[in-house]
């Protein structure tokens, strides 16, 4: 599990270009899609495929979160995030009604980080600092900016 923040880790810091002021879904949706599951999204893919592709795996984005354009991710949303991609990648994914499960033994996705070694803070501040001058180019486009 540990290897998995040095992961996400890269994750913030592999694609180019502006980000936005504050962290959006569609900037999460983009660097998680496009970096670490690059080997299965197009570089040139646009946000809505991105989220689809997650989605599809049980890494849920809201249709309501991704088109507010305002809507900022939280640091419950990110662990969450951060939390479905780790049972993902593990195995030990549970998919029910087309979202990965939070295990019971931890109340929050934070605490669920927190009890599998994965520390958010430094992968928060790279995820908030890589978009800190304006939304990625695909968010962007998204929204006709």
């Amino acid at each position: 599990m540990r290897g998995l923040k040095h992961i996400f880790l890269f994750l913030v810091f592999v694609s180019g270009g502006a980000y936005a002021a504050a962290p959006t879904f569609g900037d999460l949706a983009v660097l998680l899609a496009k970096g670490y599951f690059g080997n299965y999204v197009r570089q040139d893919a646009p946000l809505e495929q991105c989220a689809a592709f997650l989605n599809s795996r049980g890494i849920f984005f809201s249709l309501f979160d991704l088109i507010d354009p305002d809507k900022a991710v939280t640091k419950e949303d990110f662990a969450r995030v951060v939390g479905q991609t780790t049972l993902l990648l593990s195995g030990e994914a549970e998919v029910v009604s087309g979202r990965i499960k939070k295990p019971l033994e931890a109340e929050t996705w934070i605490d669920y980080c927190l009890l599998n070694d994965i520390d958010l803070q430094p992968i928060w501040n790279g995820f908030v600092q890589r978009v800190a001058e304006g939304s990625l180019p695909e968010v962007r486009k998204f929204f006709g900016r």
